[in-house]
């Protein structure tokens, strides 16, 4: 009792390592001539520039730098008195004691029941430990981070609560003095076993209190909660494998470095405690030495630098690293380096890839005679490879890299229809243009290009990315095979015009003398057939004039559903004298066609008058349309006796027809029609089961 009452007369003061009171007691306040609550949080030296002399100061740095308790007596202006004082440094903090020089020493402080009063409000616990290992005391601290009551934990072994990667740590503390390793005081860090399972990360800082014969007799810890740092520190940690990033930190004077576990991995070593420099250095490329060692010169002048470099690991395998140092001066006072290692062999293995790839294209396009082009919408800023100014005949040098600069190339016929086709792709995304332009003057090259357009977030067009190939040759070849086939075809028609027309003209002939000594009644019946021959043979010469006059063809957007429904309901009465049915399916929605219509109705005419016929004993007849991309797609589906595989391939030559009167000229025209408004016919068909007819057609943009 006469040691707590004693203690009462003895000043307490806690201060951080910036020198902030934490914690002061009512006798030391009074001393200082103030109240606790006046310098909680206050900065010492602040609070007392004139009050406090050097002594404290010296006294006070000397014990934080040294990690070691001192002594001393100082004389307190503002309470006009001399004091004894004691510091004992622990984890960081200052822990100071003061009396008035009659009083008992002290150095017991610390075991008393009074000190451990005074700390019951602090969130670090606060332990004192048996030499044996036994809990003696734990502060309030202790169920807010571990669960249990002091009562449950006194008087258990340390060992029991402490992770069993973590024992021989503690084990060391412990060891007895005379064979221990371990000093006195220090800092570890260990797990302990939270009462609901699982544990938790303490810096535990230890001083062991010695006996009046210097023996240790408890020792005294303070262990502070540093879960949420380790859960940050391994979070680090896998970030550095995810991103394949290392670091590292030198003091200037050490001839080691520390390194994190991924520094080890990207060089190919088993991680150790600290890493020799001499042999750090020796991993780097040789060529690569001095760069590394002008980052570090220019890191530690200027305070940061950036160095790109090679390291060779044990199997020979070479990585390419990134590194960006910095300078930084510890608390301690001493100056260090430290940096990131980033792993950036993938990223160097790709960019040589592509380097080779860009190569590689380059010698394509030179090769088939592409160019390539990228035009900036948004700065209207246009790029051109070297193929394209060798097609262009243009030269780098003076070239405007803009759009317009292009445009100037351009045919002018073909101008306008360029412009409108890059509005389009910009809209539409994709290009696939054939033009013309103009070089050496008044030489003309056909071009052809496609190219995609990106976007941003918002849908705005950002960039049009393209190619473009000289197909002059090309189409001068495909012109040339047209011709041919002109007159290919005009032989193939001389030829059928001179059978078709011989065999009525052979029939007028042989009527004609016949009708010279026929009598009233046969002339007339002669007359009848001579007639029906000049039909056929107006019939002939109409369609070959379709065929071979030149038609001056306006095209404008129409609704295919339109037109058809006009051709059925023309042809509907036919349809049903021949007891066929006409069904009619359409999408909704559909888009509109670019066509002439009286050529396209003829189209619909010539298939559903065909079908007709393809039914003798009748039939249904299955128009649908619908929706395809770029455009739509017509169906014509009888249910006739259908084409033979090998008759199918010569449906749309001139004269060849599967009906008994019929020319065959009706399906070429239609070949013709769907041909020049840019689209498509096919014939499907099957014997006994009846044919369909499919026509595509572009839609119009």
């Amino acid at each position: 009792m006469n040691k707590v009452k004693d203690s009462a007369f003895i000043g307490v003061i806690i201060l951080d390592a910036g020198w902030h009171y934490t914690y002061i007691n009512e006798y030391a306040a009074k001393i200082l001539n103030r109240t606790p609550n006046e310098l909680l949080g206050k900065v010492a030296w602040a609070e007392f520039p004139a009050a406090i002399r050097y002594a404290c100061y010296d006294q006070f740095h000397k014990a934080l730098k040294n990690k070691e308790e001192v002594h001393f007596e100082e004389y307190i202006k503002s309470s006009n008195q001399w004091i004894k004082v004691s510091a004992y440094p622990f984890g960081g903090n200052l822990h100071i004691a003061f009396r008035k020089p009659d009083f008992a020493e002290i150095s017991s402080l610390l075991e008393s029941e009074y000190y451990l009063k005074y700390t019951e409000n602090f969130q670090d616990l606060i332990t004192l430990t048996s030499v044996d290992g036994k809990f003696r005391y734990l502060s309030p601290a202790t169920h807010p981070l571990l669960g249990y009551e002091v009562d449950e934990m006194v008087g258990t072994r340390i060992l029991t609560y402490c992770h069993s990667e973590d024992i021989e740590i503690l084990k060391n503390i412990f060891t007895d003095e005379n064979y221990s390793t371990v000093a006195d005081q220090g800092m570890i860090t260990c797990r302990f076993l939270h009462k609901k399972g699982w544990y938790v990360w303490f810096e535990k800082n230890f001083k062991w209190m010695l006996d009046e014969d210097g023996k240790r007799s408890q020792l005294l810890g303070i262990w502070r909660d540093i879960t949420e740092r380790k859960l940050v520190e391994e979070r680090f940690v896998q970030a550095q494998k995810l991103g394949q990033f290392g670091s590292f930190e030198r003091y200037l004077t050490d001839e080691y470095c520390m390194w994190s576990e991924e520094m080890y991995r990207i060089h190919g070593l088993d991680p150790v405690d600290s890493m020799d420099l001499s042999e750090a250095i020796m991993l780097i490329v040789s060529d690569d030495r001095y760069k590394v060692a002008l980052a570090f010169e220019t890191a530690i002048q200027v305070g940061i630098s950036e160095v790109e470099y090679r390291v060779v690991r044990k199997d020979g395998e070479v990585r390419h690293l990134k590194s960006q140092i910095e300078r930084v001066l510890r608390d301690n006072g001493r100056t260090a380096v430290r940096g990131l290692i980033h792993d950036i062999t993938t990223h160097k293995q790709i960019e040589a890839e592509l380097k080779r790839s860009k190569a590689n294209l380059e010698i394509a396009q030179e090769i088939a005679g592409l160019g390539h082009y990228d035009w900036d919408v948004i700065r209207n800023d246009l790029y051109w490879s070297d193929e394209l100014f060798v097609l262009f005949h243009l030269r780098r040098e003076g070239f405007g890299n803009t759009i317009e600069a292009f445009f100037n190339a351009v045919h002018p016929d073909d101008t306008v229809k360029v412009k409108e086709a890059i509005r389009d792709a910009l809209h539409g995304g994709l290009l696939d243009l054939v033009y013309r332009i103009i070089v050496n003057e008044n030489e003309v090259r056909v071009i052809h290009t496609m190219a995609k357009t990106t976007y941003d977030e918002w849908g705005r067009p950002l960039r049009l990315f393209g190619t473009v190939q000289d197909i002059t040759i090309q189409k001068q070849t495909e012109e040339l095979l047209r011709k041919t086939e002109k007159l290919n075809v005009a032989g193939q028609l001389a030829a059928g015009i001179a059978h078709e027309i011989r065999n009525p003209l052979t029939a007028l002939k042989g009527f004609a003398k016949l009708m010279c000594q026929a009598n009233e009644e046969s002339k007339l019946r002669y007359f009848q057939i001579m007639q029906e021959e000049f039909n056929r043979i107006e019939l002939i010469l109409g369609e070959l004039l379709i065929l071979a006059k030149p038609q001056a063809v306006a095209f404008h957007p129409h609704d295919t559903t339109a037109i058809l429904s006009e051709v059925i309901e023309l042809l509907n009465t036919e349809a049903i004298m021949s007891n066929v049915i006409i069904e009619l399916d359409c999408e909704p929605n559909l888009p509109l066609v670019k066509c002439e219509r009286n050529q396209l109705k003829q189209v619909f005419v010539n298939m559903i008058k065909n079908a007709i016929e393809a039914m003798p004993i009748g039939g249904g007849l299955h128009i649908s349309v619908k929706k395809v991309a770029g455009g739509v797609v017509l169906y014509f589906a009888d249910q006739g006796m259908g084409i033979s595989e090998e008759r199918l391939p010569r449906i749309g030559e001139p004269f060849y027809t599967t009906k008994e009167k019929g020319t065959g000229l009706g399906v070429m025209v239609s070949f013709a029609i769907i041909d020049e408004h840019q689209g498509h016919i096919e014939y499907q068909s099957k014997l006994g089961v009846g044919t369909t007819v499919l026509i595509q057609l572009p839609a119009f943009s």
